[in-house]
């Protein structure tokens, strides 16, 4: 699409939800590297059936949003899928990633060759990594590119009602530009823990602004995991 209004609206609309798809997690590449306290450990890669559960909180207001739950349905040699449900809400949605975690389709929004969101192992201390993508929706037309930068910036003990993690703290900046119009540009700062002993985060901060203004400051923490029996 190429009026300005409307690809800023769909861009706003983008931006709003971005926190609960970028940077969605990670893939076991060393489980001797971090072990956690507890629970008891995934014991493996990502398989199917594994699944987990976060809390998530609009810190602006301090009131609760949503509780979320991550199932994998299917895993490939390329790439695996992930079931996302609501709580109180029916229905579900998918989201395909690579076995780095980065997001390659959500339905509404497909990213080429992805949306660089994810890890780039092995994961140690002062590691950074950049990458650049396209992300298209399948709905309104709206293009844009982004552009990512991330670092492995700490070691940290991180404790949720799920129990008590070892993990890297990974802070990343991603920068979002409107094909269409160039001067209409977005940014998230994401800063997020993950833990290699679940192969996926336990916390996650995220926040996005539109225009160099604050839209949304949203955390997502880890409450339970699981795998199937």
């Amino acid at each position: 699409m190429t009026r300005s209004r409307a690809s800023h609206a769909d861009a706003s609309k983008y931006m709003a939800g971005i926190g609960t798809i970028l940077l969605f997690g990670f893939v076991a590449f060393s489980p001797n590297v971090l072990t956690a306290q507890s629970p008891a450990p995934a014991d493996g890669p990502v398989q199917a059936g594994d699944r987990w559960t976060y809390d998530q909180r609009d810190e602006i207001t301090g009131l609760p949003i949503v509780t979320f739950t991550h199932t994998v349905t299917e895993v490939s040699p390329a790439e695996f899928v992930i079931r996302v449900t609501r709580q109180g809400k029916t229905g579900s949605s998918i989201r395909i990633y690579d076995h780095d975690w980065n997001l390659i389709d959500r339905g509404d929004f497909k990213y080429k060759p992805n949306s660089g969101g994810g890890i780039k192992p092995p994961l140690a201390v002062g590691e950074e990594w950049r990458s650049e993508n396209e992300i298209r929706s399948t709905q309104s037309g709206y293009v844009a590119k982004n552009s990512v930068a991330a670092k492995v910036t700490a070691q940290e003990t991180i404790t949720t009602s799920a129990g008590t993690f070892e993990t890297f703290k990974i802070e990343s900046r991603i920068r979002e530009v409107s094909s269409a119009d160039p001067s209409k540009s977005s940014e998230n700062q994401n800063t997020e823990w993950y833990a290699p002993q679940i192969n996926y985060w336990v916390r996650r901060l995220l926040v996005t602004r539109l225009q160099k203004r604050i839209t949304n400051n949203i955390s997502e923490e880890l409450t339970s995991f699981g795998r199937k029996q």
